[in-house]
């Protein structure tokens, strides 16, 4: 699942995957909605898309280091040197539970 689509990803957070179509991770674009926005559906939003995985990593290959850190601690934020992180599971999105489509 992503949130916002603008071309800079500032983080990436994983969970179990829901189904087999579910690769468990949610991608944040810069323009992303706040949390506070969505309502009780969050995948009613507009500003919300399930995006295939293979289809994300062909449009921003730049995340994919970013992908494999976030499935091992979770969540993933870019930091000011355009690195990789281990980031806050704290976050609305990642403890809900939102994750995206498509392995």
């Amino acid at each position: 699942m992503c949130w916002g689509g603008s071309k800079l990803i500032f983080s990436i957070g994983w969970t179990e995957p829901l189904a087999d179509w579910d690769s468990g991770f949610t991608v944040l674009f810069d323009d992303a909605p706040d949390p506070d926005e969505l309502g009780p559906d969050p995948t009613k939003h507009p500003g919300i898309r399930l995006v295939h995985l293979g289809c994300l990593l062909e449009d921003h290959p730049e995340i994919g280091v970013g992908l494999d850190i976030a499935r091992k601690h979770r969540v993933v934020d870019l930091d000011d040197a355009g690195r990789w992180v281990a980031g806050d599971v704290s976050r609305p999105e990642i403890e809900t539970g939102l994750s995206s489509a498509d392995p």
